[in-house]
């Protein structure tokens, strides 16, 4: 196992404890976040700011995102993750597998994009 898969492990394990900083420590300045297609908003982010507003609790009363595989190739970091959540208010609760695809750049993530496909996160991953 490489350092980055350790790295990524415990940034997956703070995020469930609800530190998201340590997710933001791990992001380049300039970094671009692309939310799954089915969020309610699946707009973009971009810098360590907009970053950490888009993690800050919002719809959902918990949320956690456990790494069930990790794979990684040249700068590019997939993550098989299963996650969880339940929705502030009804209560819904979410149970599923999603794709986080890291691209890192001078030590640190500049991009993620989270995928709900695994073909189209594959596909990402490889650079098709």
């Amino acid at each position: 196992m490489s350092e980055v898969h350790d790295v990524i492990r415990v940034a997956y394990a703070a995020y469930n404890r609800g530190e998201v900083e340590a997710v933001i420590d791990l992001l380049h300045p300039d970094v671009e976040w692309f939310p799954p297609p089915t969020t309610v908003d699946p707009e973009p982010v971009r810098g360590r700011d907009a970053v950490r507003q888009y993690l800050a609790p919002n719809f959902f009363e918990s949320q956690s995102a456990e790494p069930i595989e990790i794979l990684e190739e040249g700068d590019r970091i997939l993550v098989i993750a299963r996650v969880r959540a339940r929705g502030r208010g009804s209560g819904i609760e979410i149970d599923g597998t999603s794709f986080h695809l890291w691209t890192v750049a001078e030590g640190r993530a500049i991009r993620f994009a989270a995928f709900v496909d695994r073909d189209e996160a594959f596909a990402a991953f490889r650079g098709a």
